[in-house]
């Protein structure tokens, strides 16, 4: 590839997406992903471009980065899960640090009013406001309680199962 070529490559890498920079299929295996990356590796390795001008040396570098962060993502089912929702919605990168921290809002009632009991609906309602203010781990012990007191109440564990799931979402 002619330098002007790769540059011109290299300038548009940051529109690819990590299947486009490995170049694999969108339902690559893991081993189809693990050669791709060895092949973009050996093509864009920046040693491999030590003695080229600054210019092509410090893209080589930036199309390196990129393409090690294809790789970990994709070789990473929960990582690239997230990545192929992130995808369907026009993103092509994961930003491994935003995440949805709050469940899905809830679907016409709030907690306080899924809840049947008058000290169900008391712990169901601080678990309410502690959601409004982001905090799921007091949200989930808070509702725990709630569940604790209507074991029969199945949207209210409905409700509590989402919080642990986003909280599974949330970084460590």
């Amino acid at each position: 590839m002619s330098r002007d070529a790769f540059l011109h490559w290299v300038a548009g890498v940051h529109k690819k997406s990590y299947y486009d920079i490995l170049r694999v299929a969108a339902d690559a295996s893991p081993q189809a992903i693990k050669s791709a990356f060895h092949v973009f590796a050996l093509n864009y390795h920046p040693d491999r471009y030590a003695d080229e001008d600054p210019e092509v040396a410090a893209a080589a570098g930036e199309v390196f980065k990129r393409g090690v962060e294809a790789y970990r993502v994709l070789s990473r089912p929960g990582l690239r899960e997230r990545y192929d929702e992130a995808l369907a919605k026009g993103r092509n990168r994961l930003d491994e640090k935003r995440v949805d921290t709050a469940p899905p809002p809830p679907v016409g009632k709030t907690l306080e009013q899924v809840a049947k009991t008058p000290k169900g609906k008391q712990w169901a309602l601080k678990a309410d406001r502690l959601l409004s203010i982001g905090k799921l781990e007091d949200a989930r012990l808070v509702l725990v309680n709630a569940v604790q007191l209507e074991p029969d109440n199945a949207e209210l564990q409905d409700r509590l199962n989402l919080i642990y799931e986003a909280m599974a979402l949330e970084p460590l």
